[in-house]
């Protein structure tokens, strides 16, 4: 099974670990929930998590995908785990952009 680990989350060592599925699952809901004109971006990142070993998104475009992803997991269709993992990833891009550094993702595999 292999995990994204993202950078600014709410665990001691400032990470969050989340399975692959549940971050590309994500993409179906963003496509659901977001203007047309806006959700291309972010569900092109939540689809092909894993797909690299890294993946560095500048301040500034996490902050708009903390925007985009809180607003997923707030959408009255998108289901209680779907929307932990929505806010989860929110809240730690929204640290990354705050502090003004690159919000990072990072692809583990347990054998």
């Amino acid at each position: 099974m292999s995990y994204v680990q993202t950078t600014h989350g709410a665990d001691f060592f400032g990470q969050d670990t989340h399975t692959t599925k549940a971050v590309r699952d994500l993409a179906a809901y963003a496509r659901g929930c977001l203007p047309y004109d806006v959700r291309e971006p972010l569900a092109r990142l939540l689809e092909t998590a894993g797909t690299e070993p890294e993946a560095t998104i500048p301040a500034d475009q996490a902050e708009t995908y903390a925007g985009l992803l809180r607003t997923v997991a707030s959408h009255k269709f998108t289901k209680a785990k779907a929307a932990k993992v929505a806010r989860l990833l929110g809240d730690s891009a929204a640290r990354a952009a705050a502090e003004g550094e690159p919000w990072t993702w990072t692809t583990t595999a347990t054998g």
